[in-house]
């Protein structure tokens, strides 16, 4: 199944949407919540080397069978996609999730609830995909502790980080898929 991207840039536009009014309804100002702890580039620098470690890691994963079936059902998604495309999700996405579930409803519900809405987020009506929400959740505890400690910067950076090197992976695996088949592990 695939998705156009320009549906998923619409989706997280709502998500920002709603996280700037809200943001603006609760503390007078919608980009209050959006500033960082510890100054701009700490921050950035923080979120990207933490989203990099934490893409590392679930690659090191794919062995795992259902990480391995839900990068597949994931590759089929957007395996096809434009590098711009890709990249526009990337970073609308994280930007847009962090704005609404860090910056808006972190502070209201605590870390490990706005981690489950985070998980709650990523569910599909995919059977492949049940791992999705699960890891979703775990990597929302991250991003909290991010947030708690360096602020949204650091979070969103590491959000768009994860998945940029994600969707550029999983396009790579979809063009090399079909010159390459022997490369394929045949675990799906």
């Amino acid at each position: 199944m695939r998705i156009d991207p320009r549906a998923v840039v619409h989706q997280e536009g709502i998500i920002g949407l709603i996280a700037i009014v809200g943001l603006g309804l609760r503390d007078g100002s919608p980009v209050a919540g959006l500033l960082p702890k510890h100054g701009w580039l700490p921050a950035l620098a923080v979120g990207v080397g933490a989203g990099l470690l934490t893409f590392l890691a679930v690659w090191a994963l794919s062995w795992i069978r259902s990480v391995h079936r839900l990068e597949a059902w994931q590759r089929e998604m957007v395996g096809a996609w434009s590098a711009t495309d890709t990249a526009s999700v990337a970073l609308i996405s994280g930007l847009m999730e962090e704005a609404l579930v860090r910056a808006l409803f972190q502070p209201i519900v605590g870390l490990i609830p706005a981690a489950l809405i985070f998980g709650v987020l990523h569910v599909v009506p995919d059977r492949k995909a049940w791992i999705w929400p699960l890891l979703a959740t775990v990597l929302g505890i991250g991003l909290g502790v991010l947030f708690e400690l360096w602020g949204y910067p650091a979070a969103a950076a590491a959000h768009v980080t994860i998945n940029l090197g994600g969707f550029w992976r999983l396009r790579k695996q979809y063009f090399h898929r079909e010159d390459e088949p022997e490369r394929r592990s045949g675990v799906e």
